[in-house]
């Protein structure tokens, strides 16, 4: 499975990733950080991945549409410590398949992720 990991999201979301074999791009690893919303969605979509990300801007479906994407995982905005998104994004992704968001909308909370 292959994943962006916007730069809003804990660096340490793409190491813990990249650690139990998922093929991960994390944007703040180029010299582009700080790249429009539209250029990060464009890669997404051109390379077929799943989108990481805390910024709001990326749920809006009709300027970014999920279904064009493996889905857009949304960690929502809150007092979340690098710990607690590791631990929420890696929980999500180890009890759901990737047929279950591809194309979604997914907003991860502390202790439940939607999916729509």
């Amino acid at each position: 499975m292959k994943i962006i990991v916007d730069e809003s999201v804990s660096y340490a979301v793409a190491q813990e990733l990249k650690a139990k074999g998922f093929s991960v791009i994390a944007i703040a690893d180029f010299p582009s950080s700080g790249a429009p919303d539209e250029e990060i969605y464009n890669q997404v979509v051109k390379e077929q991945t799943t989108l990481i990300t805390r910024d709001y801007h990326f749920t809006n479906s009709i300027r970014f549409p999920p279904q064009k994407t493996k889905g857009i995982i949304y960690i929502r905005r809150g007092n979340l410590k690098a710990d607690e998104e590791r631990v929420i994004v890696l929980n999500f992704l180890t009890t759901h398949k990737p047929e279950v968001f591809s194309g979604k909308l997914v907003t991860l909370y502390k202790e439940r992720a939607k999916i729509r």
